[in-house]
């Protein structure tokens, strides 16, 4: 009978070791997840279309257009903030180029939720940002200056 008792006390405090043994062991880590980015595509709403891919957008204004030069990876809210650069445009003939230079600094600040996006443009040299609201797969409603 003392043998058993030995038996089992040796053996309870084994599985007790081995149970530590296994917490005290440190946690492998995942690989980390690939950064949650606004979905590519079209997105367009009230006078504005924004075509994202994984290098960033190209976005068409009624009188101009824009670009973000970076894939637009969002933040834990589902938020963004980046620079580009914002081109207005001019009616006159392609052949005249219809305006000049490369733009001026902009930047984009946008909010997912679901399927629609709330877009900031604030472009240097003016006061009050422009506010947009878009919607994933809608073509956008431009109208073009004339």
């Amino acid at each position: 009978m003392r043998f058993v008792a030995v038996v089992l006390i040796v053996a309870s405090v084994g599985l007790a070791c081995a149970g530590q043994m296994k917490d005290s062991r440190p946690a492998q880590s995942s690989p980390a997840a690939p950064a949650k980015a606004l979905p590519n595509g079209v997105w367009g709403g009230e006078g504005i279309r924004m075509d994202v891919n994984d290098g960033g957008a190209d976005i068409e204004f009624g009188c101009a257009r824009g670009t973000i030069s970076q894939r637009l990876v969002l933040d834990a809210q589902g938020g963004f903030k980046l620079q580009g650069t914002y081109k207005a445009e001019t009616p006159a003939p392609a052949a005249d180029g219809g305006s000049s230079g490369s733009g001026v600094p902009a930047t984009y600040a946008g909010v997912l939720n679901g399927s629609s996006l709330r877009l900031e443009v604030s472009i240097e040299g003016q006061d009050t940002p422009r506010v947009f609201d878009l919607v994933q797969g809608d073509q956008g409603h431009l109208a073009k200056c004339a």
